[in-house]
């Protein structure tokens, strides 16, 4: 290290004049929004006094009128049957605006899983203290499932599967799949007899039905439709300490895990088949894993970054706390990358709330590594690209050093907001010579005809973003 902050110190005198491209590269102009769709659209969960929706961000970034006509606990149908409905007014809001989004789908999904997984724990006998099989709703929702069925303690699912061994979490994870075959398989049977294909069969007619709706009353909108990401992913350290590893019941998460990352991966190959709509794909967003990572059982995935489904049962039973698998507001944000890159427009000053929300998120750092990746595309920064010129190397690190140097001595910090982001390559909230060292073992690196870019070696070097994926 010595050595590097000497090398570092030696090119700090030849550091060439700096020069920032234009932060606005517009494509064209939108001058509304509207967005229908269910609790994830709302913006369910959030404090409304500091927390922002990924519409408000959206319409914030675009400079644009938003619309938010999302309603929580709407399912597919009931799209279909809220556009029907519109008012005058509404209608005449969605014939002038220019881009529609959907969040669909998801109630569809979690309506089935919550109905036959309360049926189940009221036939086993996990149902929470004060109900019965009589009082599940004929449609239950997630919300219903996490206030009647007994997770963990006594008489909960955690204790029927540890306790029952093999035969209970076989009973489980049959039950898991019948659920996953009515939703993803048109043919074929499960144990509650033909699949219904629900997916394809009514999520999706459902879906194109609302589409023409829109189309008769705005031929010429944009309509952007959502993928629906899995919720149900666990770092494996709460895991270890909430259920214990290789329990029975951590057996049971990662069946819960993978058939749900099939499910969802149904419904956005589903939607891929669907005419005259654009897709902002949230579902490896969330998963924070590519569409080529192996191993899946062993990788996963980040939504537990992007939603609150860790907080531990003591927080929810002690505080009033609950485990929701809605977006938090870094989920909101990771929404919104997506979105605004499929849209295309670009408003890459930092006085937006897009960048001001990633600045305000405490833990940043740990923000996923390709969900970090889609976030920069749409404020256009490197980070550790100081001079503009898209590489990395000991001219960067030494214009760094400098600016460490001069705010070291007393005097005022140079480097404008865009570049004191692009230089804080750890996200610590500081300029100083750890970014520079970096930076230029970095260089250094590549120099020895490694590949790579500086996110991965950052994860290799353990600082900065820990919660990314390893280089193969």
């Amino acid at each position: 290290m010595k050595k590097l902050l000497s090398l570092l110190m030696s090119v700090c005198l030849s550091a060439v004049p700096l020069t920032v491209a234009d932060t606005y590269a517009d494509s064209g102009e939108v001058g509304s929004m509207v967005i229908f769709g269910d609790s994830i659209a709302s913006g369910y969960g959030l404090d409304p006094d500091k927390e922002y929706t990924y519409g408000q961000i959206c319409g914030d970034y675009l400079g644009c009128d938003v619309f938010n006509y999302a309603q929580s606990g709407q399912d597919s149908a009931g799209l279909v049957e809220q556009i029907k409905s519109l008012d005058d007014v509404q209608k005449q809001t969605l014939a002038d605006t220019d881009i529609v989004i959907i969040s669909t789908g998801g109630n569809d999904i979690i309506g089935l899983t919550s109905l036959r997984l309360l049926n189940f724990a009221g036939n086993n006998g996990f149902l929470n203290e004060g109900y019965t099989k009589d009082d599940i709703p004929e449609d239950p929702g997630v919300s219903d499932m996490m206030k009647m069925l007994n997770f963990k303690g006594k008489g909960s699912l955690q204790e029927y599967v540890e306790n029952g061994g093999y035969v209970a979490l076989n009973n489980v994870v049959s039950e898991l799949s019948a659920i996953s075959k009515d939703l993803r398989l048109t043919t074929g049977s499960n144990k509650y007899g033909q699949n219904k294909g629900i997916i394809h069969n009514e999520i999706m007619e459902n879906i194109k039905t609302s589409v023409t709706d829109i189309r008769e009353i705005n031929p010429d909108v944009r309509i952007i439709v959502q993928t629906v990401y899995q919720p149900l992913q666990f770092s494996q350290e709460f895991v270890n300490s909430e259920y214990g590893a290789g329990s029975n019941y951590a057996t049971m998460l990662t069946t819960l895990r993978t058939t749900y990352h099939e499910i969802m991966d149904t419904f956005r190959k589903e939607l891929g088949q669907l005419d005259g709509i654009e897709i902002a794909d949230v579902f490896y967003e969330f998963t924070a894993l590519d569409s080529t990572t192996p191993k899946l059982n062993k990788t996963p995935g980040y939504a537990w970054y992007f939603t609150n489904i860790q907080c531990p049962m003591k927080a929810t039973q002690e505080g009033g706390k609950t485990k929701d698998i809605h977006p938090n507001q870094k989920g909101h944000l990771a929404i919104s990358s997506v979105i605004l890159d499929t849209i295309g427009i670009k408003n890459t000053s930092l006085d937006t709330l897009y960048a001001s929300v990633f600045r305000s998120i405490e833990d940043n750092k740990k923000y996923p590594l390709i969900a970090y990746r889609d976030y920069l595309k749409n404020i256009d920064i490197i980070p550790g690209d100081i001079t503009g010129d898209t590489h990395i190397d000991s001219v960067d690190a030494s214009n760094v050093l400098a600016e460490y140097s001069r705010i070291s001595t007393g005097k005022s910090r140079t480097f404008d907001n865009r570049l004191w982001t692009m230089a804080d390559i750890n996200h610590d909230g500081d300029v100083d010579s750890i970014d520079s060292s970096n930076m230029l073992a970095y260089y250094s690196w590549l120099s020895r005809g490694n590949s790579g870019n500086l996110y991965e070696y950052m994860y290799l070097l353990e600082t900065g973003f820990t919660a990314t994926i390893p280089l193969e």
